[in-house]
């Protein structure tokens, strides 16, 4: 409870002292009113008591049979119940929110993730959902949530730093060798991917400086492949159709190439070789206090994800 005092030369108000009164006028009586509550007659009495002292004027006139709310009681009850009744409708509007999830989401993700994952979960999310907003900031960038005012972020990281932030794995991966047909019959591609480097590569890699990969091999070989490559970009569709159009060599997800495996659109090269394993988790700040659009997001992505990234390419 709110006991008066004194904030910056202003009376804080104690919201119980207009609660009991008003249980008073309605009850008609302090007997009444305590037995409604199931609390003592005593603590209603001195919380009315509380409050004409700090309005100084008598709100009710008591007698040992009869209770009269006066001329300005009367006026001061309908102005305490509509009070009141704001603040019941205002509980009841968070009640609502929580219960129907609404507003504004940020989601950050890798651009390739955000193609091939998010792109088939986000609308059945929305349809279900239909009060809340999705931006989705598509970036291989690594977002500060804080700074970023990022709600949800989608990582991808062959190994996770100590943060404070609470994760949720949405599943793992590799990166694999992949080349159209054409290319392989016209290219020698030799069995030791360090002896690949003078062949055309396309990089994922968005910064232009010579990229390298780790990969791992048969009977736990690992090596660093360092090549010029012919095209960067970290639009996976891009680097996707250039690779079955014959322009190199790619280090995909083996998810994105899926599809296009089966269609013999592409080959698998050097298939005893792969990437680190490639863990894809949520990060946000804390499950305390998540909206329930947050919440409800968080969900319906962890049951969504491994469907749509492992099965359906």
């Amino acid at each position: 409870m709110l006991a008066k005092r004194q904030r910056d030369g202003q009376a804080v108000h104690d919201l119980n002292d207009l609660f009991f009164f008003t249980a008073v006028v309605e009850q008609a009586g302090f007997s009444a009113a305590a037995r409604v509550l199931n609390l003592p007659k005593s603590s209603i009495s001195r919380h009315v008591g509380r409050l004409e002292a700090r309005l100084g004027v008598r709100l009710l006139e008591r007698s040992t049979r009869k209770l009269r709310v006066t001329e300005v009681g009367r006026a001061y009850y309908s102005r305490c119940r509509a009070i009141l009744a704001d603040l019941e409708t205002a509980d009841r509007d968070v009640t609502e929110h929580r219960s129907r999830p609404a507003g504004i989401i940020r989601v950050s993700c890798p651009t390739g993730i955000a193609q091939y994952g998010l792109a088939h979960i986000v609308p059945g999310f929305m349809a279900r959902y239909p009060l809340v907003r999705v931006q989705i900031l598509a970036t291989n960038r690594l977002i500060d949530l804080i700074e970023d005012k990022v709600d949800v972020a989608i990582r991808a990281r062959t190994r996770l730093k100590d943060e404070a932030l609470t994760m949720r794995k949405l599943g793992t991966g590799h990166l694999i060798f992949v080349a159209s047909p054409n290319f392989v019959a016209s290219h020698a591609i030799p069995p030791d991917p360090a002896k690949c480097a003078d062949l055309p590569f396309l990089s994922m890699l968005e910064e232009t400086a010579r990229p390298s990969w780790k990969v791992h091999g048969p009977d736990g070989q690992t090596q660093i492949v360092v090549f010029d490559p012919v095209l960067w970009t970290s639009d996976f569709t891009v680097l996707l159709e250039a690779a079955c159009s014959g322009t190199g060599i790619a280090l995909l997800p083996a998810q994105v190439v899926k599809r296009a495996l089966n269609e013999r659109r592409l080959v698998r090269i050097l298939p005893e070789w792969h990437s680190e394993t490639v863990t894809i988790h949520l990060v946000f700040m804390t499950k305390r206090g998540l909206t329930s659009a947050v919440r409800v997001f968080i969900n319906h992505l962890a049951g969504q994800f491994k469907v749509v990234w492992e099965e359906r390419h």
